[in-house]
């Protein structure tokens, strides 16, 4: 699904998707979570992961969402959340959860470089006002690079330990491939697709 896109054309229809998924029902959004799920082995298992890793913060949400509208509760419970609690924080973790499939499907095939090059080209207008950004660029790069390469810790205290000196970095290359006819259409249909559609869609 849109895998030979420029990472530039990628980024931005994550983005316009990320807006689209707000405005949604949830019909709509289980579609949505269908057509991601189709994406591929790779991107459901970093799907998973990043499920697993945002359990709490989602759990947390959920009862936020739940609690925070009054209303008659099942079974005349007061303890429990209302109906319509239920029902909008119901709604809001499926967004939640469809939003880190489209996150998977954003990052799974770019890779990091790809990634930071996809920003980069998006930001590169930026640098007319004076602003730094293949500084910035190549900051985010190295910092994820060494978040992937990082050896995993079993403690909290080791983070307290001396680290190593670190060696000469290598230098940073990122190589885009040209931005194509098939990238405008893309962009051009998302856009379609987030006026014509998420607006009759929304509650």
């Amino acid at each position: 699904m849109l895998t030979h896109l420029h990472p530039a054309a990628r980024l931005l229809v994550w983005f316009l998707l990320a807006i689209l998924i707000q405005l949604l029902a949830w019909p709509q959004l289980l579609a949505l979570a269908l057509l991601l799920l189709c994406s591929g082995a790779p991107v459901r298992t970093h799907w998973w992961r990043l499920l697993r890793r945002t359990r709490i913060l989602l759990l947390t949400l959920f009862l936020v969402f739940a609690y925070g509208l009054p209303g008659p509760a099942p079974g005349g419970l007061a303890w429990l959340p209302s109906y319509d609690g239920l029902q909008e924080a119901g709604v809001h973790l499926l967004r939640l959860v469809v939003l880190l499939g489209s996150l998977a499907w954003l990052l799974v095939p770019l890779g990091h470089r790809a990634l930071m090059g996809g920003l980069w080209y998006l930001l590169r207008p930026l640098q007319h006002l004076g602003l730094p950004m293949d500084r910035s660029v190549v900051r985010l790069a190295l910092v994820l690079e060494y978040m992937e390469n990082m050896p995993a810790r079993q403690d909290w205290r080791q983070w307290l330990l001396p680290q190593p000196e670190a060696g000469e970095l290598a230098p940073v290359i990122i190589a885009l491939p040209p931005w194509s006819g098939r990238d405008t259409l893309a962009m051009l249909a998302a856009g379609a697709l987030l006026l014509a559609g998420g607006v009759p869609w929304q509650g």
